[in-house]
Order: structure tokens, then C-alpha cells, then sequence
């Protein structure tokens, strides 16, 4: 009965956990054209307190995992990493955490900073994939 029990709550835990499938940042833009989908790029710091708050309550969500996978190429870069030091010369940049987005055929919609929680940053992540960043500010849309 103890190895039951025991077995039921590893599959129960170890399944829980939610796993972003985080793309190299060049691959990215070939997968977003073909998949036709938008690339999230995501900047953090090692060191980064707020990083570290997106990484274990909002990337371990399940629901952030299904989104991210469904409507973006995720990436994810260190901040002083080759590619994130092009990013944030090219793009502009507060601080870590950071997300940039980007449409399928590599063009620059619009950078995000900050740590959010999970509900907000499911709301940030709707506002691109349903394309309101055409019609809409970000700020309206929170309002809405």
C-alpha cells in the first residue's frame, strides 16, 4: 500500500510541474515563420530576485507553459550572452526580467519589463497573440 501511495503522489508531482521548451534564438525566427506563430524572447540575469520569481511561479505554471507553446517560439537568453547583448542593443532595455516581442516574420512589435504574476502575464501574452497590439495600447487592454 506504501509503494502505491508512493508512487501515485511522484506521478502526481512529477507531472505537476510545467516545462517550457525554450528555443535557440537563432533557430527562432526559421520555427516562427514556419509554424507562423510569434517569438517571445525573454532576457534574465543569473542573479536576477524577480527573474528568479518568473521562472518558479510563472513559467512553472501549467497554463503559461500552454500558451507560451501554443502561440509562441519561446527564447530565452542571459543578459550578457552574445545574442542578448544584440537584443538589447538593437531593442532597447530597462533591466531583467525583460520580453521582447516579435511577429512571425521577425519584425519588432513591442519589449515588456518586468516580473508579473501569473494571471497578468497570461493577460500580456493574450494582448499579442490575439494580435490586440494592432488596435489597442497595452494599457487599454488592461483596463478593459
Amino acid at each position: 500500500m506504501k509503494k502505491i501511495l508512493f508512487l501515485l503522489l511522484f506521478v502526481l508531482f512529477a507531472n505537476g510541474k510545467a516545462e517550457i521548451n525554450w528555443v535557440d534564438y537563432n533557430r527562432a525566427f526559421e520555427l516562427a515563420k514556419k509554424d507562423n506563430k510569434l517569438i517571445l524572447v525573454y532576457i534574465h540575469s543569473p542573479t536576477c530576485h524577480y527573474c528568479d520569481l518568473m521562472e518558479f511561479k510563472v513559467f512553472d505554471s501549467k497554463r503559461v507553459e500552454d500558451t507560451m507553446s501554443k502561440n509562441f517560439v519561446p527564447v530565452k537568453l542571459r543578459k550578457c550572452s552574445k545574442e542578448g547583448i544584440e537584443v538589447r542593443k538593437k531593442y532597447g532595455f530597462t533591466g531583467t526580467p525583460m520580453f521582447y516581442f516579435f511577429k512571425p516574420d521577425g519584425t519588432f512589435i513591442k519589449s515588456v519589463f518586468g516580473a508579473w504574476e501569473e494571471k497578468d502575464f497570461l493577460k500580456i501574452l493574450e494582448y499579442f497573440y490575439t494580435g490586440a497590439y494592432n488596435s489597442i495600447s497595452m494599457t487599454e487592454y488592461f483596463m478593459k
